[in-house]
């Protein structure tokens, strides 16, 4: 009689946080699905989570950036996105990496340094206040594309159809409808959280330009990069 192996396959031991940023259009949801299911196929334990979250203060976020009639200073926005983040990271990112999870999160602190540091709080205070008890991501992931691009495939998405950009005297590009939210003034905006995030460097960070790549090119350097 063959003898069966009882023998449990070996723990998983170390967990690793991962962090996708970007601007609009980028595609980090579709990155970040198809990553899941790239390491969960090498039986990792994978954690998808996200910012802000879905939690009281989460929710109060997303209501007030989805109403434009509410105005809030960059120090107002900056401290319900740290209350919001404390949370997520004491009842969901910690215990899932010390029980050797993946975590794999779209948005994080890094879009907080970006959006209210482009808003004017200084970077140096920002850091300060996520200092002792943020972890450092094991590999921060950059998704690169002009903001003209990653507005017009996050348009594309929502209405199903193509647009044709037009250039305006003195300035930037804006869609030919004229419509309303995707003004040139909003893509200025975007176009210097771009910069911002482009100077974002260090050894666990990784910038992958996605114009030209399907999203499973961007999981498999994601993956590469990850070993």
């Amino acid at each position: 009689m063959a003898e069966t192996n009882n023998a449990k396959p070996p723990a998983q031991t170390q967990g690793r946080y991962i962090i996708l940023e970007g601007i609009d259009g980028t595609g980090k949801s579709s990155v970040t699905k198809l990553l899941a299911e790239a390491l969960r196929s090498q039986g990792r334990e994978v954690v998808l989570t996200s910012e802000p979250t879905d939690r009281p203060c989460g929710k109060l976020i997303r209501e007030r950036l989805a109403d434009r009639s509410i105005k809030m200073t960059a120090h107002e926005w900056l401290g319900l996105f740290v209350a919001d983040r404390r949370i997520h990271i004491d009842e969901v990112v910690k215990p899932a990496l010390a029980r050797g999870a993946d975590i794999i999160q779209d948005r994080s602190m890094y879009s907080t340094l970006v959006y209210q540091g482009e808003m004017g709080i200084p970077e140096a205070e920002i850091l300060a206040r996520h200092k002792g008890w943020h972890p450092t991501p094991d590999l921060l992931v950059i998704l690169d594309i002009a903001p003209r691009f990653g507005l017009a495939r996050t348009r594309k998405r929502s209405l199903g159809i193509a647009q044709r950009w037009v250039k305006q005297k003195d300035q930037g590009y804006i869609f030919k409808d004229g419509d309303g939210p995707q003004t040139t003034e909003k893509l200025k905006f975007l176009q210097a959280l771009r910069r911002r995030y482009k100077r974002i460097k260090g050894d666990n960070v990784l910038h992958v330009d996605v114009k030209e790549k399907r999203p499973e090119q961007v999981r498999d350097e994601i993956m590469e990069r990850l070993g």
